[in-house]
């Protein structure tokens, strides 16, 4: 890291950066924008959804605004910068309908609109905005079937009506990971998973598939990995998978994806956590193929099963970054561990690698995670991350997941830093 990180918060959810598939950090001019989640008060209270108001040049802390709240540890806020400067922001929620709101002057909180309800029950919010101004939203949606939704809203318009592009295979839990970009060509880029058991219930799933789709004409059409028109909602037995893996694999060994870059080639990347590789995986698509880019071999053997809280950005030189968190030397841990610190690998354009090293302090008692970089943003690529990648982290324990408490009052600290 660059700097010493800087505390922006120290009453942070169990969850505060977490959920890859959203933009957290957002620069604006002289400013730095960084949205997180504080937990609850007291038990039975709400979450608060903050944005930090930072200095772009050293991550100083100007002000913090609270833009919303919400239910529980899932309703961090997705954030996106139109080419007017406008700051677009998508509060989450869990199971309910989101708030969307946005502000000419982010800063202040006055000149924030008021909230916009979408929904009824949505979680997971990426939100990404196209050269026209045209913002664009994937979402998971609760309903028998568990379904990956797509909304967008034309710069002067109104939201449109959810479309589903993907559909769970049973009744009950399925996690879709979903991940939205706009590429250089302005063609957007879709990739998440099926992650279900045949029983519905959470405690039970697993990844199964990693699947990609994307659209050359504004998501009005979406198209499959060969380029066929994909026929909606996609299902199981009609996707195109990049990897499948039908029984979800032995013990924590299953598919999980996470969040994905476009490269100047219009090239996707992302990391992927697969069941015959406990080291993961990044995978890069190179015309109609994937190509895999092995970690373990770049990491000296880290663990990367069964998913890790991980997220993925580019230079302008091309250069691919992947944060990641997990347990120093290696071992199998679960998502989460106290003992995970965040670990920096950064891959050539041409998937060669160029360094793995740990950035947060060894503390086998208290974890580093769920780190949140800048993501790279087409639209605003001749001033993007002048003085390096910003991210954001969760440093503490957690009270959350499948059998915890979602809505405990556990408070964590959460730092700003910048990588070197």
């Amino acid at each position: 890291m660059s700097i010493e990180p800087i505390l922006l918060s120290s009453s942070g959810s169990d969850r505060g950066t977490g959920y890859n598939m959203s933009s957290k950090l957002i620069e604006r001019g002289d400013d730095l924008f960084v949205g997180w989640l504080d937990a609850p008060r007291t038990k039975g209270d709400t979450a608060r959804i903050q944005l930090g108001v930072c200095d772009v040049r050293n991550g100083a802390i100007r002000g913090v605004l609270t833009l919303g709240t919400g239910i529980d540890n899932h309703c961090g806020p997705a954030l996106a910068l139109d080419g007017d400067g406008r700051l677009h922001a998508m509060i989450g929620a869990h199971h309910g309908p989101f708030q969307y709101r946005w502000s000419d002057d982010p800063a202040d909180l006055a000149s924030w609109s008021r909230p916009i309800a979408l929904g009824p029950t949505d979680t997971y919010p990426s939100l990404v905005v196209d050269g026209q101004g045209t913002l664009h939203l994937a979402l998971r949606h609760q309903a028998d079937r568990w379904q990956l939704h797509y909304r967008k809203k034309p710069k002067s318009g109104d939201w449109s009506d959810p479309v589903t592009i993907a559909i769970s295979p049973v009744e009950g839990y399925n996690h879709f990971m979903h991940s939205l970009t706009v590429g250089p060509s302005g063609n957007l880029h879709l990739v998440y998973q099926f992650h279900y058991a045949e029983t519905g219930r959470a405690e039970d799933c697993k990844g199964r598939a990693a699947v990609y789709l994307r659209s050359e004409d504004g998501g009005e059409t979406w198209l499959n990995e060969d380029g066929s028109e994909a026929v909606l909602p996609v299902t199981i037995e009609s996707m195109q998978a990049i990897v499948h893996s039908p029984d979800g694999g032995p013990g924590r060994h299953h598919l999980r994806v996470a969040n994905h870059l476009v490269d100047g080639q219009d090239r996707v990347w992302f990391f992927c956590s697969v069941v015959d590789d406990a080291g993961g995986v990044v995978f890069r698509r190179d015309g109609d193929a994937w190509t895999g880019i092995r970690l373990a071999e770049i990491t000296d053997g880290l663990d990367m099963a069964g998913g890790r809280s991980s997220s993925i950005s580019r230079d302008r030189e091309g250069r691919v970054h992947l944060l990641v968190a997990t347990r120093p030397g290696g071992g199998e841990t679960p998502w989460y561990d106290p003992s995970h610190e965040i670990f920096h690998v950064v891959l050539n354009e041409d998937g060669s690698s160029a360094g793995c090293t740990q950035l947060t302090t060894t503390d086998a008692m208290m974890s580093n995670w769920l780190p949140a970089l800048v993501q790279w943003d087409w639209t605003r690529s001749d001033t993007f991350c002048d003085g390096g990648h910003w991210f954001a982290y969760t440093r503490g324990t957690n009270a959350g997941g499948i059998g915890g408490d979602n809505q405990s009052p556990l408070q964590t600290e959460v730092y700003l830093s910048r990588l070197g």
